[in-house]
């Protein structure tokens, strides 16, 4: 993980979205530039965000090189509240000192910045700053920078120069390096565990901090087996990975880069009021592309489509147009190819890694380095496993990790890198996942009015107990668990009259005769029930369906079914014919079977609502067969 995030902030400096290493942005920004000439120094007021050299810096004194706070610049005691700083002389002694050592260092190779650092020194001699007449504005933590304002280098910042970068990175690789306890001295030159190249001390401590939910130092752990002998005498502090300033360096700020951005990273698992705990996920992940790619015949960047599984929502209503989620999966059954014809697809990668905040600490939960080649087919696969229709019968549509994890109202964290292991490396789902699925589901469809009204009541509440996006997700989520990995994913994404499965056909008769109790009502009483035979029988058919279908039945046929029309008799006949050619009424459905009272329930259901809104004469009216 390391090495890949090295790679991603050298590919995002070549870019220019990273600052070089060492540098980083400040809050503060520059509010003044030094303008340098042989014989004066002229002050003018500024207002820069520029990425300066960065030491970490919170208290004590340490210099950075050529751009600083006046009082390390120029020696400035006041402070903005107008009291003195009694170690502004310490810190400008530091600030020369620096300037002094790079002057002796065989970094400075241009003789046009060694003149201007003799104009600077020749200015402190003759403190010539003190001649401008903003000299008395100055004051203590504003940041200065230096500008010469002749020769080559005219107008350019100093601190900006390749020299001085070469020279900064060099220091700071001394000023972070382990040092031995005992001695007080660097340790012997190591190699670095990502770069490979020999370093003057493997880095001790960075000084730019990562940040997840709050900042924190960024550091690796080794199995125990892998020591490195940085941090002190136990096991597990000497199994740092070894970095050099520069790897490490550029690691944190690529992770930075990450987690600033919308496009790299999504939250998984939100603990509310409790931020900086295990039990929160968030992902973050990027496109390793050597060049464009071409889906069919057009060039695409697949960087943001490729995340869609974590979190995309699924639509609210029937008419919203097609989920990006949808298109994700039609993009995937189209050929892709690099348009590079010297690259394969196999050289692209997609990494994804999944985080928790721990007190202070980071850890990494999952860590994937997929092929684009498999995520491609991972991915497809997953998405149609996931694909169904929506209540009422119509567009069906994949679902995403996110709302899975969401509808199934588990803190399970494990149950999330399960998901995402499967969607994104093509890994079995734990087998008692579609079980989970149907307890939910089976768990809210009888109380469907009472859970949305008490939503509605509770409406300033962070807690959900209703969405009416949940129905059709952990429908999904049970027809996931039973075809993901079986090759038979693209079926069960709306009605199958055929299945053999006696749990699912009697959720499909409890549907039936729910509609037929309702026809009834409306032919009678010229509205629709709130509360039917659903909300009182739901539990026990799912769970002991002999015992319950017979008083259903019972009631049905002297009651509802002689007026519900001969399409819905005729739904009754061919499901309890199926359930007799399957061995007769079940005594009892296991866990696995209730999930699928579940599905065929939620599946028949859709299709008598699709099937009630079609307008008549349409393929399905009431002489016409129900179509699976």
């Amino acid at each position: 993980m390391f090495r890949e995030l090295v790679e991603l902030g050298q590919e995002l400096e070549r870019a220019g979205e990273l600052p070089p290493p060492g540098f980083y942005y400040y809050r503060d920004p520059i509010r003044w530039i030094a303008h340098l000439y042989p014989d004066r120094v002229v002050l003018e007021g500024a207002e820069l965000v520029l990425p300066r050299p960065y030491s970490g810096r919170t208290s004590g004194e340490e210099s950075h090189l050529l751009v600083d706070e006046a009082g390390y610049v120029f020696n400035i005691q006041k402070k903005d509240d107008g009291s003195i700083d009694r170690n502004a002389r310490k810190k400008h002694d530091l600030f020369r000192k620096l300037i002094e050592g790079f002057a002796a260092s065989p970094h400075l190779r241009d003789e046009a910045l060694r003149q201007a650092l003799e104009w600077l020194i020749s200015g402190y001699d003759r403190n010539l700053v003190a001649l401008d007449p903003h000299y008395s504005s100055l004051t203590n933590k504003q940041w200065v920078t230096l500008m010469p304002e002749q020769g080559p280098l005219q107008g350019s910042h100093l601190f900006q120069h390749p020299d001085v970068k070469a020279f900064w990175r060099e220091e700071m690789q001394r000023r972070t390096a382990t040092v031995d306890n005992a001695l007080g001295t660097p340790t012997p030159s190591a190699e670095c565990a990502v770069c490979g190249l020999p370093a003057a001390g493997l880095v001790r401590k960075l000084p730019l901090k990562v940040k997840l939910t709050k900042s924190v130092p960024l550091h690796s752990l080794n199995q125990d087996a892998f020591t490195s002998f940085i941090g002190g005498g136990s096991t597990q502090k000497k199994t740092h990975i070894g970095l050099c300033f520069g790897c490490g360096d550029t690691a944190a700020r690529a992770f930075n880069f990450l987690t600033s951005s919308d496009r790299h990273h999504r939250t998984l698992v939100a603990i509310p009021r409790k931020p900086d705990v295990l039990g929160n996920q968030i992902a973050l992940f990027w496109l390793k592309a050597p060049a464009p790619l071409r889906i069919a015949e057009e060039l695409i960047d697949p960087s943001a489509l490729l995340a869609l599984p974590l979190d995309a929502p699924l639509a609210e209503v029937p008419t919203a147009p097609p989920t990006a989620l949808s298109q994700l999966l039609n993009l995937l059954q189209l050929p892709w190819r690099p348009d590079d014809a010297s690259l394969r697809l196999d050289t692209y990668a997609f990494y994804l890694a999944v985080l928790s905040p721990n007190v202070g600490r980071i850890a990494v939960r999952e860590w994937m380095p997929i092929s684009l080649d498999r995520l491609k087919n991972s991915l497809a696969t997953f998405l149609q496993a996931s694909q169904i229709v929506d209540p009422w019968g119509a567009q069906p549509r994949p679902i995403s990790i996110r709302a899975i994890v969401e509808a199934l109202g588990t803190g399970e964290p494990n149950l999330t890198r399960a998901l995402l292991r499967s969607a994104y490396l093509g890994s079995p789902l734990p087998a008692v996942f579609h079980g989970q699925a149907g307890q939910r589901l089976n768990a809210i469809i009888p109380f469907e009015h009472l859970l949305r009204e008490r939503q509605r009541s509770r409406s300033r509440e962070k807690k959900r107990v209703w969405d009416d996006r949940w129905p059709q997700t952990l429908a999904a989520a049970v027809k996931l668990g039973l075809v993901f990995g079986t090759g038979k994913e693209a079926t069960m994404t709306d009605l199958d009259p055929l299945l053999e499965s006696k749990g699912y056909q009697c959720g499909r008769l409890l549907a039936v005769l729910e509609e037929a109790q309702q026809v009834y009502s409306y032919k009678k009483n010229r509205r629709r029930l709130e509360t039917t035979i659903v909300n009182r029988s739901y539990g026990g058919a799912s769970i002991a369906p002999q015992s319950a279908f017979v008083p259903l039945l019972r009631l049905a046929t002297t009651a509802h079914l002689p007026d519900a029309g001969g399409q819905i008799n005729r739904d009754v006949e061919e499901i309890t014919s199926t359930l007799v050619k399957l061995g007769g009424w079940p005594r009892t459905l296991s866990l696995p079977e209730q999930a699928e009272f579940g599905l065929g329930f939620y599946h028949q259901r859709a299709h008598l609502r699709a099937r009630r809104d079609r307008p008549r004469g349409a393929g399905n009216s009431e002489s016409t067969p129900a179509a699976g």
